[in-house]
């Protein structure tokens, strides 16, 4: 088995789905369009899994790392330093960054809509 997508809840998966785009630097791969509803939207990086972003109208839970259950989006970078400079050019702050005991390089962010996601440089 392989890990095929994974799906995010979005208020705005439009706007979301954009960020994703030109922030994680995932391309857009499939969009479908209902009228009278935001769209769907599958984007992917070079390698991996999909991320499956879709439109919901519920209300935001609040997230933290240490949840049961699901809590970040983990994507692969060659230079975590590199990207904390890029991101922080962005308005956008990388937290908890550290080395961790096997030697990788973590940091964490947050989407527009709350998200954890946690970048590793193996």
């Amino acid at each position: 088995m392989n890990l095929e997508h994974v799906g995010i809840y979005a208020q705005n998966s439009a706007k979301l789905s954009k960020w994703y785009a030109e922030v994680l630097e995932l391309r857009e791969v499939q969009r479908i369009e209902k009228e009278g509803r935001d769209p769907v939207v599958f984007l992917k990086g070079n390698e991996g899994a999909v991320v499956e972003i879709l439109p919901t109208e519920a209300s935001p839970a609040e997230r933290s790392l240490d949840c049961p259950g699901f809590t970040h989006l983990g994507i692969v970078v060659a230079d975590l330093d590199a990207q904390q400079k890029r991101l922080a050019g962005l308005g956008i702050e990388l937290w908890g960054v550290r080395s961790t005991s096997s030697g990788w390089r973590i940091g964490y962010l947050h989407d527009p809509e709350g998200n954890i996601l946690e970048l590793v440089q193996r």
